[in-house]
This record gives C-alpha cells, structure tokens and sequence, in this order.
C-alpha cells in the first residue's frame, strides 16, 4: 500500500509540474464550474465526480496533459485512502470542474472533465 501511495503522490507531483494544466487547456468544450460532490474510484470506470444533483463525470487528463486532479485535491485522496486502507474511498467536497468532449462509454456517463481544485475535503463514511 505504501508503495501505491508513493507512486500516486510522484505522479500529482508531475501533473502539478505540467506545463498544461487543466483549467489552461483548449481542449476545454466550456467554463470551469463548481461542484460538490463525491470523488473517487469506480470500479470498471476510473475516477469519477458524483454531484450532490446525482450528476456523474469521468475524470481523465486533457489531451497533451498528465493533470487530470489538482495535487491539493489528490493528496487528500491519498490521506484517506490510507486512514482507512481501502481503495474505495471517496472524498466529499466543493471541486473547480472543467468539462472536456464526451466519449462513448459502457456506463453511460457523458460527462467528462478533470479538476483544476477543491476545497472542504473530507471522507465520504457511506463509501465504505
């Protein structure tokens, strides 16, 4: 597990590094927007954003860019992924998202963005 989470935190520190961030990039099809929400892994899927509207969005990198989360917003992901030793975890807060071109996909989800940040992040206890 220690391994995972040294391997995750080198990796946000390379998106924070990146020259194309993902509120900069013009692969954006809109504005950012604030959302709260869920964040976390979904099985089959990746990571998605659970709005409080009951809106879901696959998270993922714009084109020519690693920075798919906020590395604020994922060191607290790690942080409770490691309180409670389960990949499962999904944070509550209030996320800056920056909606990217839909893309077909077995769930059915049509939105798709990354995170440029987040704030009032805290473990969702229903996920696990």
């Amino acid at each position: 597990m220690k391994t995972i989470l040294a391997v995750l935190l080198l990796s946000s520190f390379a998106a924070h590094a990146a020259e194309l961030t993902c509120r900069r990039s013009p692969a954006l099809t809109g504005p950012c927007r604030t959302v709260k929400g869920s964040l976390g892994l979904t099985q089959g899927l990746g990571v998605t954003l659970v709005g409080e509207d009951g809106s879901r969005n696959l998270i993922k990198a714009p084109p020519g860019s690693n920075a798919d989360i906020a590395p604020p917003v994922m060191q607290n992901w790690l942080y409770w992924q490691s309180r409670t030793g389960s990949m499962r975890t999904r944070i509550n807060g209030t996320y800056e998202f920056c909606p990217l071109p839909t893309q077909v996909n077995a769930a059915g989800i049509t939105g798709f963005g990354c995170i440029d940040k987040g704030s009032r992040i805290s473990q969702d206890k229903s996920a696990n």
